[in-house]
C-alpha cells in the first residue's frame, strides 16, 4: 500500500500555530547551543546583569517585567562571552510583536532547563524615566551561564532538492548526504496546525546513512510527501528540521517547538548535525 503523507495529519498535531519569522530565528539560535551539562566548560557566572522594558498602552506591567527578564537573560549570555550570532539573534528577536514574544520567552526557559543560563538571584524595580515621562519595569540578575563545547566540523548534513514554493498537491522530494559519520536520521516538520515526526515512519523504519551516500527523501515508494495546505489562506509556510546524529537517539516525546529543541541541544555537539528550511504552499 502506497502512504501518502500530506504536510498535515489529522488528529496527530500537538504543536499549537506558530509566528515562522521567529521560529526561523529560534532554530537558528538552537543550533548553535551547547550539547549535554556533563560535556560542556566551566560555567561563567554574571552578577548585576539587568534588563528593562517599558510599560505602555499595549504592554501590562506583568509583559513588562516577563520582557525585562528576557532582555537581562540576553545581556547574561552576552557577558558571558556565548557567541556573538547568538546575541544577534536575540536581537532580532526582541523587534517582535507581543504574540511572537511570548514564544521567544517560552523558548529561554527551554534555554534554562537545557543548562544553558540558570538563574541564582532576581530583583524587580518600577522606574520612573524623567526625561521620557515613561514607566519601565527593570530586572536585574545574577546568573551562571554554561557555555558549549565545539561542533564537529566535520560532520554536516547536506540537503538538496527542496523548492521554496510548492503547489497544492504537489510532491515533495529530496536528496540528502550525511559528511564525517555514519548517522541515523529523524525528519520533522511544522506548520500551522501543528508538528511530526515524517521519518522514521511505520512504513520506514530508522536505518544507519552511510556517510558520503546520496539518499533520496522518502526513502521508498510506499511514502509519499504531498504538500497540502491545512486552511483557506492564499499561501501557507511549512518549517522542516531534519537531524543527523552519529548514534541512534530515538524521539520519544511529543512534537512540539519546544520539546523538540530541547531533544537537539540534549545531544552533544559533536554528535549532531541539523539542516532546516522553510517552504511556502500556494
Amino acid at each position: 500500500m502506497r502512504q501518502a503523507i500530506a504536510l498535515r495529519v489529522s488528529g496527530s498535531s500537538t504543536l499549537s500555530p506558530r509566528p515562522y519569522s521567529l521560529v526561523s530565528l529560534l532554530l537558528a539560535l538552537a543550533l548553535l547551543l551547547a550539547g549535554p551539562v556533563a560535556a560542556q566548560q566551566k560555567p561563567v557566572k554574571v552578577r548585576n546583569v539587568e534588563g528593562r522594558w517599558q510599560v505602555n498602552d499595549n504592554t501590562t506591567l506583568k509583559e513588562a517585567e516577563e520582557r525585562a527578564f528576557l532582555e537581562a537573560k540576553k545581556e547574561a549570555l552576552r557577558r558571558a562571552g556565548v557567541m556573538e550570532n547568538v546575541w544577534s539573534v536575540f536581537g532580532q528577536i526582541t523587534q517582535e510583536n507581543g504574540t511572537e514574544f511570548e514564544e521567544a520567552y517560552s523558548q529561554m526557559n527551554v534555554l534554562a532547563i537545557g543548562g544553558m543560563l540558570n538563574v541564582t538571584r532576581k530583583r524587580v524595580d518600577e522606574v520612573w524615566d524623567t526625561e521620557s515621562r515613561s514607566l519601565y519595569k527593570v530586572v536585574t540578575i545574577d546568573a551562571t551561564v554554561q557555555k558549549g563545547q565545539e561542533a564537529d566540523p566535520e560532520y554536516a548534513l547536506e540537503v538538496r532538492g527542496l523548492a521554496p514554493l510548492y503547489r497544492q498537491g504537489e510532491v515533495l522530494n529530496c536528496k540528502l548526504k550525511v559528511h564525517g559519520s555514519d548517522s541515523y536520521l529523524k525528519f520533522f516538520w511544522f506548520d500551522d496546525t501543528g508538528g511530526s515526526l515524517l521519518y522514521p515512519n511505520s512504513y520506514e523504519g530508522d536505518q544507519l546513512f552511510e556517510a558520503g551516500r546520496e539518499y533520496g527523501i522518502p526513502l521508498s515508494n510506499a511514502v509519499e510527501y504531498r504538500m497540502e495546505k491545512t486552511g483557506k489562506a492564499e499561501s501557507e509556510k511549512i518549517n522542516m528540521m531534519l537531524v543527523a546524529t552519529k548514534e541512534n537517539i530515538p524521539y520519544t516525546g511529543e512534537v512540539t517547538y519546544g520539546e523538540v529543541l530541547k531533544w537537539v541541544y540534549s545531544i552533544a555537539a559533536d554528535k549532531r548535525c541539523a539542516f532546516y528550511e522553510m517552504v511556502i504552499i500556494k
